[in-house]
């Protein structure tokens, strides 16, 4: 599931277009499934069966209706808009199996064609930046240690640290992130996410952050190691500073003008 997790006004859905409904392919108007909420156990296998019939980019269309199914339909996070969202994630997920009960497969598919037609519609053209350089030198700058793989209530988690040395303040991280064991050739999961960061991490600070991977399989074994790398991470205005692919829901769609020097 990969954040791609799209930047612009986070989860305010719009209808989605016709030449957009035209490009999925066949398979994902034939998805069955619903949510089952009797069970953490019922909860995960009822969503594990809908994501087993489909492609990988499907699975990030179901991803994106997934995530914000589970939010919106959080009572708390009722009127909240934005970045605000993104503080009831957490608690959203532990609650998602009563929340999402009786949530259809084809409704999670079009609530994710919703949010991607979202995304794809703020996608504005800019100048030409090395985005490369800059995601280079951002990695040197923005250092991850200490990944833990945890299993909680209702999925998989991971706790983290993270220090900036950046001559500014980060409100946001975006992750890649690979799942392996030793003597295995081909990891349990790879993908990315983006989270925002409550006050953020200062120049010189270090902070310890976690995150759920509410989709792994939890037969993934605890013994299996996480490994992290920054993407990109966002200024104190929430602009990302690589900005090499794609944006974030809810935060500006402008490159963060502060970059990053060596």
């Amino acid at each position: 599931m990969r954040p791609g997790q799209v930047r612009r006004e986070l989860y305010k859905l719009y209808l989605l277009s016709f030449p957009v409904l035209l490009s999925l392919s066949s398979a994902a108007f034939a998805l069955t499934g619903t949510v089952d909420g009797s069970s953490k156990e019922a909860y995960e296998k009822s969503l594990k069966g809908m994501a087993d019939q489909l492609s990988p980019a499907e699975k990030e269309i179901f991803s994106k209706g997934l995530i914000n199914l589970m939010i919106t339909r959080y009572p708390p996070a009722a009127g909240a808009q934005g970045l605000m969202l993104m503080q009831f994630m957490p608690a959203a997920i532990e609650a998602a199996p009563v929340n999402m009960n009786g949530v259809t497969a084809d409704g999670i598919m079009a609530r994710g064609r919703q949010v991607a037609a979202k995304s794809s519609a703020a996608v504005t053209t800019a100048p030409y930046v090395d985005a490369k350089a800059i995601l280079e030198c951002v990695g040197n700058k923005v250092t991850i240690t200490s990944p833990t793989f945890e299993k909680g209530d209702f999925s998989l988690g991971s706790r983290f640290t993270v220090t900036n040395n950046l001559p500014y303040a980060i409100a946001g991280i975006w992750i890649d992130y690979k799942i392996k064991s030793d003597g295995r050739s081909v990891p349990w999961a790879e993908d990315n996410f983006v989270m925002s960061i409550s006050g953020g991490i200062e120049p010189g600070e270090t902070r310890q952050l976690s995150t759920s991977f509410s989709l792994l399989s939890r037969d993934i074994p605890l013994t299996a190691k996480v490994t992290m790398t920054v993407r990109d991470v966002a200024d104190p205005d929430k602009k990302l500073v690589v900005k090499a692919a794609g944006g974030v829901s809810g935060w500006p769609n402008e490159r963060s003008l502060k970059g990053c020097l060596r």
